[in-house]
């Protein structure tokens, strides 16, 4: 917040990495980044759309099984994404960026599911109503 003013530190120095307090050089930025989640949480759908796809229809198995592998691409598309942009970008919060790309797509789905219900709801009361 503010700088130690000693004679270290002094305006004419031409070190300017002394210039730094022993908080800045403590500091860690470590939290979630936002263009992160949102990269590995696109990755982890596409995986498991892409999962399913293949399995359930080029390759023909039951849907049980597909559904399986869709879940498993997912989880490895989310991970391998987050894990792999953070690595690149240099920070330290991989764990955070995965969970909430997590919680990014479970209240993508509950909103969803949110709407197909009232959709539902809406569309029988017009259809009782409506004649």
């Amino acid at each position: 917040m503010f700088r130690d003013s000693s004679a270290r530190f002094s305006p004419d120095d031409s070190n300017r990495a002394a210039l730094q307090d022993d908080a800045d050089l403590g500091f860690d930025n470590s939290g979630p980044s936002l263009p992160i989640i949102l990269i590995s949480a696109a990755f982890g759908i596409a995986g498991g759309v892409i999962g399913l796809y293949v399995t359930y229809t080029v390759l023909g198995w039951e849907l049980p099984a597909s559904v399986f592998v869709a879940v498993l691409c997912a989880s490895a598309g989310l991970g391998i994404s987050g894990a792999g942009l953070t690595v690149l970008t240099g920070t330290r919060a991989a764990m955070a960026n995965i969970v909430m790309s997590c919680g990014l797509i479970v209240l993508s789905l509950v909103f969803l599911g949110l709407c197909m219900v009232v959709g539902a709801l809406a569309a029988t009361v017009i259809v009782i109503y409506g004649g």
